[in-house]
């Protein structure tokens, strides 16, 4: 079939600071003498120091060729419409029965450069699924009696400017309130996590915003907020056209208002220099001030390259801490704590110490936590409080990334 490309409208798109408007800035090779200089006093492996100097090299590539932020136009191709959407399983240990939703594939217009979708190529041709609707249709119809959560999106903003301006993200909802009004009784529901503010949620396609359409079904659908904890200066480079923490936060309240399903966050990527008790609290009363009541604390997980990309920020900002952010991954008895692909995790006895306190400012604004199993396992086995550590969350029916098991009644 044809294949058409077009501009993407970016109108929405603050484009707050990004790398190459940051005064000073240049990359930086992570050698083991600088780590070294920073407190990383473990031996440094070679294939480790090789990844390190790989990564320095991909990002020096990237940055030289400006290849950090994403196109601003997209190309429509066509998806097999009778073929299942993807199963939303990382670990292999996901309690929840969760499909993904994904019209489209590349980058992404939110542009936030730690992606685990991207690895950092931000640049990547962004391809639009034009027929995705029926995809979807499909799988709606053969999953209609299954309890199953439809994820919107776990590999791109869903209401990006690339979903929003041709209606594609009108069109994927209506799709949903199509099947609901032509089988009331399905148990589909809808999980959708967005770092979108009002202005997102309020693009109009033929007369209708995407909080009009929602409003349409809004017992069948659960939104969460996505939300890291970082400094706002960091945040506004590593998501630069994403929504404010204010707006995105005001997002769930409005849903509330329109009775929709939408007090709950997932709280990441975390970075561990920043999460002292003073940023934690902090953000878990912003986060009870918006009605939060529970959170989905995650660590960031990378491969080496990507920590190498991250980096570069962090030592510009904040040099003294490039050793802190290293320190939990590197050490050779952790180079085997792989989440999923090659992403590494961090220390699992660090992620237990900060767990906690994330956990006990959380529980001081009323919010409780949810975690996923295999954070459950990793962490707890060096601490074994955490495998209960979301008894009180799974009381009120949440589980792994906060889905909302209520909202299928009784199963």
């Amino acid at each position: 079939m044809t294949e058409i490309t077009t501009m993407v409208n970016f109108n929405l798109l603050r484009e707050r600071t990004i790398c190459y408007d940051l005064e000073g800035f240049r990359p930086v090779e992570i050698t083991e003498g600088l780590l070294k200089s920073q407190g990383v006093d473990y031996p440094i492996s070679d294939q480790v120091k090789q990844d390190l100097k790989s990564g320095y090299e991909w990002f020096r590539a990237l940055y030289d060729n400006h290849a950090l932020m994403p196109v601003k136009h997209y190309r429509e191709i066509h998806c097999d419409p009778e073929e299942e959407l993807e199963v939303h399983n990382y670990t292999g240990i996901c309690p929840t029965n969760v499909l993904e939703v994904s019209p489209s594939r590349g980058s992404c217009a939110v542009g936030c450069q730690y992606c685990l979708v991207t690895d950092g190529k931000q640049v990547k041709d962004i391809e639009l699924y034009a027929n995705y609707c029926e995809k979807l249709a499909n799988s709606l119809e053969r999953n209609k009696d299954r309890a199953i959560y439809y994820y919107f999106s776990p590999k791109t903003e869903a209401f990006s400017e690339t979903h929003l301006w041709n209606g594609m993200a009108h069109d994927i909802m209506r799709t949903f309130v199509a099947h609901f009004r032509k089988y009331p009784d399905s148990r589909c529901r809808i999980f959708i996590a967005s770092k979108g503010g009002p202005e997102h949620f309020g693009v109009t396609d033929k007369g209708e915003t995407i909080f009009d359409i929602m409003g349409q079904i809004p017992d069948k659908i659960q939104v969460n907020g996505s939300v890291g904890i970082m400094p706002q200066y960091l945040r506004d480079i590593l998501e630069p056209n994403a929504a404010s923490i204010d707006e995105r936060m005001q997002t769930l309240v409005e849903c509330r208002r329109r009775g929709i399903f939408a007090e709950s966050v997932l709280c990441q990527p975390l970075f561990l220099p920043y999460l002292t008790w003073e940023t934690v609290d902090e953000q878990m009363g912003i986060f009870a001030d918006a009605g939060v009541k529970n959170i989905k604390p995650e660590f960031f997980t990378a491969e080496i390259r990507n920590l190498v990309l991250v980096a570069q920020y962090i030592n510009h900002y904040d040099p003294e801490k490039l050793g802190e952010f290293f320190y939990p991954y590197l050490k050779e008895d952790n180079l085997g704590h792989i989440k999923q692909r090659s992403r590494l995790a961090p220390d699992r006895s660090v992620c237990a110490e900060k767990l906690a306190m994330i956990k006990k400012a959380a529980m001081g604004h009323g919010i409780t936590i949810s975690l996923c199993n295999w954070v459950k396992r990793e962490i707890g086995s060096v601490a074994e409080w955490v495998g209960d550590a979301d008894r009180e969350s799974a009381a009120a029916g949440y589980r792994c990334l906060g889905y909302q098991t209520r909202l299928f009644g009784k199963l």
